[in-house]
């Protein structure tokens, strides 16, 4: 079993372009995915983040078709 390495919203913020405060959104929104250590430590993987943005993905190409 391979481990992936965990990242802090900070880190995760800086490698893809949004704001701590737009990752901790999506953390609190419950649409990105997130491994909780403690209360207050809360740390997330890029395999959380590819699969938000492929479901982002396809709820935004599926208004954009009934749209059409």
């Amino acid at each position: 079993m391979a481990h992936e390495k965990l990242l802090s919203p900070k880190e995760l913020s800086s490698m893809v372009g949004l704001s701590v405060a737009q990752v901790r959104a999506l953390m609190n929104s419950g649409k990105l995915e997130f491994v909780e250590i403690s209360p207050k430590t809360k740390l997330l993987t890029m395999s959380g983040w590819d699969r938000f943005q492929k479901n982002a993905t396809k709820v935004e190409a599926a208004k954009g078709s009934a749209a059409n």
